[in-house]
């Protein structure tokens, strides 16, 4: 049989019920523009009844109700679409990088322009031309030697700034390393945490928030494979080796190699790290393959020119009439590759060892016309000009860019519907907590309402029974 007192602890249940939905509904609210919070519910239940007997109604058994339990407060969020989310986050730092890589790129061409390479190539062959018609002229053999000289310098600066951009995408690298082992040990941390909060029977949802906002910082970095365990905490792995496992991480190094430049690898047995996504993969991609085909690319260019140029004007005389082969002035260019290409030193201090002439006499400027019509031979693989190799070469960056920044903005879009999709699970939305919250509260004042009433009646029983006809 219940107490006199069933009532009031019945109208209690409702009311710690209720205020439990209140707060966690205030917790909704005030996290609403938290970035990666996770909507949280309460979830209510009866109260295990409790049983009466009666011999009325032929001997039926009832049960009372005995009120209503907050369960648990859980988490609104869907595993697979945070993971779905995870990877595209991961997907558009890759696309991101790759296309601020390229847009670097080209801004070292400046093309179009009067300052790139192609305008310097340009005026190169224009000021062999321009000797072709004053031969004997000391000032525009001065002339010549500034615009070759402006011309190696538009090669060492591309080399240059190339060798730059490789170098910093190679700190990005070595710096990187800081950041997944901290990310690591603060993972492995939670997972401790959120380890002893689950066996207590307390669901660590504010921490499961934070835990799954660490992995997205981590995947936008490196691809991670995340798996969840039966105890709340979750192994993380790059390629097939564990991060993190359980409140345990290991540690990841920057090893210089031969080229001096660093791989990412395991700390303990320095075995290189299989990244295969974020923007790590990016830096890899750019550094180790985009960069230095380019630069073989431009390579090809001076090497070309420089042999074609130096092997026609080995074969002329200089202004005194004498062969320059097998003099200090024989070559024309120094330097193979786009940081060595210089004039030669000899030439720039006596523009008379210039070798304009095929030896003739006086006058005679063929062998500057010879190479000043170099301009206009497809050299280059047998098929192009120096001039449309170096457009074609300007054209395929211009078009990979094109490429990649069509690439980054689909994968936006395509980021912004998986944080859409995940906003509707598992977001705040203000409307709908506040309606959820007066609901919670019209049912507080009803529970509050009938503890008023039970305690009148109380009173009344202990009050008023017993002094009826005194």
């Amino acid at each position: 049989m219940s107490s006199t007192f069933f009532g009031l602890q019945i109208a209690y249940s409702g009311l710690k019920a209720q205020r439990a939905v209140m707060e966690t509904i205030s917790h909704n609210i005030a996290n609403a523009s938290t970035a990666g919070y996770t909507r949280q519910r309460v979830e209510l239940s009866a109260s295990p009844p409790y049983p009466l007997e009666t011999s009325l109604y032929f001997h039926v058994r009832h049960q009372q109700g005995t009120g209503v339990e907050a369960q648990r407060i859980v988490r609104v969020a869907d595993a697979f679409i945070d993971r779905q989310l995870r990877e595209q986050l991961g997907l558009l730092e890759e696309k991101q990088q790759m296309a601020d890589v390229i847009s670097q790129v080209e801004g070292i061409f400046g093309e179009p322009g009067g300052q790139g390479l192609g305008a310097a190539l340009a005026a190169f062959f224009s000021g062999w031309e321009e000797l072709t018609l004053n031969p004997e002229s000391l000032a525009v053999r001065r002339n010549l030697l500034y615009q070759a000289e402006a011309l190696a310098g538009a090669f060492n600066r591309l080399g240059g700034e190339i060798g730059a951009l490789r170098a910093n995408l190679d700190f990005e690298l070595e710096s990187s390393v800081a950041f997944i082992n901290q990310h690591a040990a603060y993972l492995a941390d939670i997972n401790g945490k959120i380890r002893r909060m689950a066996g207590s029977g307390v669901n660590p949802n504010d921490l499961l928030d934070e835990r799954d906002r660490v992995l997205s910082e981590l995947q936008k970095l490196v691809y991670v494979h995340v798996v969840q365990q039966d105890n709340g905490e979750v192994g993380v792995y790059i390629g097939n080796r564990a991060l993190v496992r359980g409140d345990v991480y290991y540690r990841v190094a920057a090893e210089e190699e031969a080229s001096g430049y660093h791989r990412l690898v395991w700390e303990a047995d320095s075995r290189p790290l299989e990244v295969r996504g974020g923007s790590l993969s990016a830096v890899y991609e750019m550094r180790d393959t985009y960069l230095p085909a380019l630069k073989e690319e431009l390579d090809r260019l001076v090497e070309t020119l420089a042999r074609e140029v130096n092997r026609l004007h080995s074969e002329g005389y200089d202004l005194r009439g004498d062969a320059v082969a097998g003099t200090a002035f024989q070559d024309f260019f120094l330097g193979s590759t786009l940081e060595d290409m210089r004039v030669n030193p000899a030439l720039m201090e006596d523009p008379a060892g210039i070798a304009a002439s095929l030896g003739t006499g006086p006058g005679d400027a063929e062998n500057a016309r010879r190479i000043a019509s170099l301009r206009d031979e497809k050299v280059m693989l047998g098929q192009y000009t120096f001039l449309d190799y170096y457009r074609g070469v300007v054209a395929r960056v211009g078009t990979d860019a094109r490429a990649m920044y069509a690439d980054l903005e689909n994968t936006k879009v395509l980021t912004q519907q998986v944080e859409k999709w995940r906003e509707s699970v598992s977001g705040v939305n203000l409307d709908e907590e506040m309606v959820r919250l007066q609901e919670a509260l019209h049912a507080y004042q009803a529970a509050a309402r009938a503890v008023t009433a039970m305690d009148d009646a109380i009173t009344t029983l202990i009050q008023g029974m017993g002094i009826v006809g005194r």
